[in-house]
């Protein structure tokens, strides 16, 4: 299969994942909002960010698991996958352990690290308890995953995830009509993750052989291997939690747990439009990882470039709607009085969009060609810098106007620090590497800006003279103005060796030439 086809068949199918994952996420949020109210949503929200720490645990070896079996793969090399895979997935199986340990440990202290309600303290310690069994589970399923990853099998993975995310929103919707709770919600996770690995599992190493684990294939070697490359992924994931998921955590100290809810809202919106790039820019580290392996740099370059424009032209459009359209958005979503919510959510897109068209694609390219120590050393001195502003604006806003608006404090902090290396370093590094010059490099932004100017005057138009009120009608409103945008760029941005590309892309998927 030719690399293009590989791109646009996982693409297209990390869309599908995403796009489930993405609708299911808005439908079950205001759900849980309204039946178990901010404090509950709030600590909801509180545990996922605290419980994505965990996540360290591993040392960053998940993204060597990525780079290096497709780099085996990529050599016909079945044995080293068996040696390497085999290693990682029983020290996975350790670091699951390790992790609910500490889980178990922290549990009768968690409401003295965040401002808890009374009524709400045994729900935490409980959900501490539960959380650790997940963990448990969760290290040794994430290496079936990503085993899928690097043998460009994201079909698979999509699957079990859209299967994973229905499960997960018929369910929520019935215990919490039934009068369940909180403490229901987590167990129902932990209840789904072991589903997922013992299904991952069987499809890795039954069904098609990806891998054959044996304990008497661990080798001390192939981890050192791992854990040299991974420990600038680990210092790089340490910066990223440290950089996007700290906001709830700040807020749940500094603030309240309550305050907790309206940045969680702003950050589910502004997620799904990463999540939206990554299911782009995600595909195309191991095809990084296999032409670095070859030494194809015009390929890398054609690809790298095509990968940018591709998330320009996506989050531009999307992210000046989101902007122009938060108070909507927040009233059609989850209902009046969530001002605060809309606030957030136009510093957060401001600043995801610049990272997502500048920082995101660079960052996945460094870990591809096994060259992310300047990426993590940049972002570990902004995540210092980021937790102490964030916690600094945090109070400050929250004292100089209402507790509330020390929200503020997190996106602002944020756009401060990893704006900075987004802007300042990393496409200009990433550019030497692949001798892309940088005027070219600054070309590939010329035209989707200039085509957002009558897409932003279409919106504010519309804004103006037809308000939505309803879903379909933002639903509509915005499929017009994104179409417009596009359709404009087709017609006027593209030129006609580029549309033929395009078309041919098409053709090739769908296999006509």
């Amino acid at each position: 299969m030719s690399l293009s086809k590989i791109l646009i068949k996982n693409a297209l199918s990390n869309y599908t994942g995403f796009a489930v994952a993405a609708i299911i996420g808005l439908f079950i949020s205001p759900v849980v909002v309204h039946h178990l109210g901010n404090v509950g949503f709030g600590l909801w929200a509180l545990f996922q960010s605290f419980f994505g720490y965990f996540g360290l645990l591993d040392l960053g070896l998940g993204v060597s698991v990525v780079k290096y079996i497709s780099e085996f793969k990529a050599r016909g090399e079945q044995e080293n996958i068996d040696t390497f895979g085999s290693t990682i997935f029983f020290t996975y199986i350790l670091l699951g352990i390790i992790g609910m340990l500490i889980s178990f440990g922290l549990a009768p202290f968690i409401t003295k690290i965040f401002t808890i309600p009374a009524g709400y303290r045994h729900i935490a310690f409980y959900g501490m308890l539960i959380g650790g069994l997940n963990i448990a589970i969760i290290f040794p399923m994430s290496f079936q995953i990503n085993s899928l990853a690097a043998h460009q099998r994201y079909d698979i993975s999509n699957g079990i995830a859209i299967t994973r995310q229905i499960i997960y929103a018929i369910s929520v919707i019935l215990l919490l009509k039934h009068g369940f709770g909180l403490l229901d919600l987590f167990m129902l996770n932990f209840v789904l993750s072991i589903l997922t690995f013992l299904i991952s599992y069987s499809l890795v190493a039954l069904k098609y052989k990806l891998v054959h684990f044996h304990l008497r294939l661990y080798s001390i070697k192939m981890l050192k291997t791992a854990y040299h490359y991974s420990v600038y992924a680990f210092l790089n994931n340490l910066a990223g939690q440290g950089l996007l998921n700290i906001g709830s955590l700040v807020i749940g100290t500094v603030l309240s747990v309550e305050f907790v809810t309206y940045y969680a809202l702003a950050n589910k919106i502004s997620g799904i439009i990463g999540q939206t790039v990554s299911s782009i820019v995600g595909i195309s580290l191991p095809v990084f990882s296999a032409l670095w392996a070859i030494n194809d740099k015009e390929k890398i370059r054609f690809t790298y470039s095509e990968i940018t424009k591709a998330v320009t032209l996506l989050s531009l459009p999307v992210s000046m709607v989101v902007i122009l359209f938060s108070e909507q958005i927040m009233e059609i979503w989850i209902g009046h009085g969530y001002h605060l919510a809309a606030l957030s959510l136009i510093f957060l897109t401001i600043v995801m969009f610049i990272h997502n068209i500048l920082g995101f694609i660079t960052g996945v390219f460094l870990f591809g060609i096994g060259k992310p120590k300047p990426l993590s050393i940049a972002n570990a001195i902004a995540a210092v810098i980021n937790l102490v502003l964030a916690v600094l604006f945090t109070r400050l806003i929250g004292r100089a106007y209402e507790t509330g608006y020390g929200v503020l404090g997190i996106p602002i902090a944020l756009g401060l620090t990893m704006n900075a290396v987004d802007l300042f370093f990393l496409p200009w590094y990433v550019n030497r590497i692949i001798e892309l010059p940088h005027r070219e490099y600054i070309k590939i932004f010329i035209k989707p800006f200039i085509f957002i100017v009558p897409a932003a005057i279409l919106a504010l138009l519309i804004k103006h003279y037809y308000e939505p009120h309803k879903l379909i009608v933002f639903v509509l409103e915005s499929a017009v103005i994104g179409f417009f945008y596009w359709g404009l760029y087709y017609l006027f941005g593209l030129t006609k060796d580029e549309k033929t590309r395009y078309v041919g892309y098409v053709k090739q998927f769908l296999g006509k030439s």
